[in-house]
């Protein structure tokens, strides 16, 4: 064999392990950022714990479960950034439409009015 086919034949290997190496690359980073971006933080109603909820496509997904009580107590929730909130990282707030209950949301926090995106 000549030198010329011995090292076509070593590019096309590496060619080929580096191509498999990418597909198994890509297909994990595929399935983490499925799975953030179906995971959203919810709020416990009564308690104010925060939980990671995943949410299924087509399915209702709030009020949801509380891993710790069983309870359907868990809503999705908005971020504050204003005032304080702002250089805290923000603060969590459920907003009174998700609730049914009349009027704003104001922050728990900063009292600054809370709408959704």
């Amino acid at each position: 064999m000549s030198d010329s086919a011995k090292k076509g034949i070593m590019l096309a290997g590496s060619l080929l392990v580096l191509i498999v190496a990418l597909i198994f690359v890509r297909g994990a980073f595929h399935d983490e950022l499925a799975e953030s971006v179906n995971t959203h933080v919810f709020m416990d109603k009564d308690s104010g714990e925060l939980f990671n909820v995943e949410i299924k496509p087509g399915e209702k997904f709030f009020p949801a479960e509380n891993p710790k009580t069983g309870e359907m107590t868990l809503f999705p929730t908005e971020i504050c950034f204003k005032n304080e909130c702002g250089s805290a990282g923000g603060t969590r707030v459920i907003l009174n439409t998700i609730l049914d209950k009349p009027g704003p949301t104001y922050c728990p926090k900063c009292g600054a009015l809370v709408s959704s995106r």
